[in-house]
């Protein structure tokens, strides 16, 4: 039998957010941020989201080009979400995962958040425009 949902994640919206300087020096900042307030939540999945969170937000300062990344994280219908959104100019192609060759650097990130992800996707909805957001969905356990 599986054991019974968490209540406090299923029957009420847990929601939070933060804005950070788009700098490599952040993305430390921005997991210890989101490892907070899942601690607080009591949700089991935050070593996963944390992860998914280091990507967005790595890709978020290597592509947009913009000085600020907001991240906002809520639970809705048994799902834990995250959304990376950049203050780039809007434009270009929306982020896809991709092959990465065995020496190269980069180019994983997003095949890690959609593994790990139950569903993922992207957009430029910022209320008044540019920027782009990328969200991922985690299954509450």
């Amino acid at each position: 039998m599986a054991p019974a949902p968490d209540v406090r994640l299923t029957q009420r919206l847990c929601h939070d957010a933060f804005q950070l300087p788009a700098e490599d020096a952040r993305v430390g900042e921005a997991r210890r941020r989101v490892q907070s307030i899942l601690r607080g939540w009591g949700v089991d999945r935050g070593d996963d989201m944390v992860l998914i969170v280091s990507e967005l937000f790595t890709n978020a300062i290597r592509y947009s080009g913009g000085d600020r990344i907001d991240v906002a994280l809520w639970t809705a219908e048994n799902l834990l979400y995250v959304e990376v959104t950049d203050r780039g100019p809007t434009g270009g192609d929306a982020p896809t995962p991709r092959q990465a060759g065995v020496d190269d650097e980069c180019g994983r990130g997003l095949m890690l958040v959609e593994h790990l992800a139950e569903r993922w996707g992207s957009g430029s909805n910022r209320p008044g425009g540019g920027g782009h957001a990328v969200w991922a969905a985690l299954a509450l356990r």
